[in-house]
């Protein structure tokens, strides 16, 4: 009899594999660079589900820009947070660091808005396909915004 935990001995020993595949999974989820993709990616997911809610919910009555507006103020504040607290990990001016995340952001909502508002509203192509696609393209504009203006600190 071993001297572990109840159940113990009629557990395998974990593989060498297993156990690689853990240590880079593990290095891959403390990397800033794959945990900024991975918030990112979440975030963006959350405000396009939201979107397309919202969207469904106030029918083609209300422009697809209102929706827009409350999707991008929701995942502002669940955005800065998880990317201040999970993957920079900084600390200092709460406001300041929040002013400037909101502008990099502030920004990419008028980029998003005009592509989709000429796209959507003036070509009448469908909003939900339409605003994926913009997604894409602002996501960059966003990563490199973040990392060398929101939460830059000095050398």
């Amino acid at each position: 009899m071993t001297s572990g935990p109840p159940g113990d001995q009629d557990r395998e020993p974990r593989s060498a594999a297993w156990r690689a595949r853990a240590g880079r999974l593990k290095r891959l989820l403390l990397d800033q660079r794959s945990l900024f993709l991975i918030v990112g990616m979440l975030n963006t997911l959350f405000s396009t589900l939201l979107f397309i809610c919202l969207v469904l919910l106030f029918g083609p009555g209300v422009p697809s820009v209102v929706s827009l507006g409350i999707a991008w103020l929701a995942s502002l504040m669940t955005g800065f947070f998880a990317h201040r607290m999970l993957v920079f990990r900084v600390s200092g001016n709460m406001l300041v660091d929040l002013l400037r995340y909101a502008s990099v952001n502030y920004l990419s909502l008028l980029i998003n808005a005009g592509a989709l508002f000429l796209l959507s509203d003036m070509l009448g192509l469908p909003p939900i396909p339409v605003q994926i696609a913009i997604v894409a393209i602002v996501v960059v504009f966003t990563y490199v915004g973040h990392k060398h203006f929101s939460f830059r600190r000095k050398a």
